[in-house]
């Protein structure tokens, strides 16, 4: 499994964003990365199951051919390997009790 992580500098998106609601690139990334296989984990992050490498390399290559305001606005993005996802959320849960 990989994930991209992102983060977008929202100064630089509201100047070249195409409408004066740059929030609503995150709408179209989150839309994008979908066809190509990829989920919304939490904020910025997105986790393809069945993507390899080059498929994420390709993805955020695609990302930025297909709008414009993508790369100047990225602030850091990075491609992460993921060996095993563990929901940490039962252990935290398991301490109120």
């Amino acid at each position: 499994m990989y994930a991209i992580a992102f983060d977008l500098d929202t100064t630089e998106l509201s100047r070249y964003y195409h409408t004066q609601n740059y929030n609503n690139a995150y709408y179209d990334i989150k839309t994008y990365l979908e066809t190509k296989g990829f989920t919304r984990q939490q904020g910025s992050v997105y986790f393809g199951e069945s993507v390899d490498a080059v498929k994420t390399v390709l993805a955020v290559q695609g990302l930025a051919k297909k709008f414009s305001w993508f790369a100047p606005s990225v602030r850091d993005i990075q491609m992460l390997r993921i060996e095993e996802n563990s929901d940490l959320l039962p252990a935290i849960r398991e301490l109120d009790e």
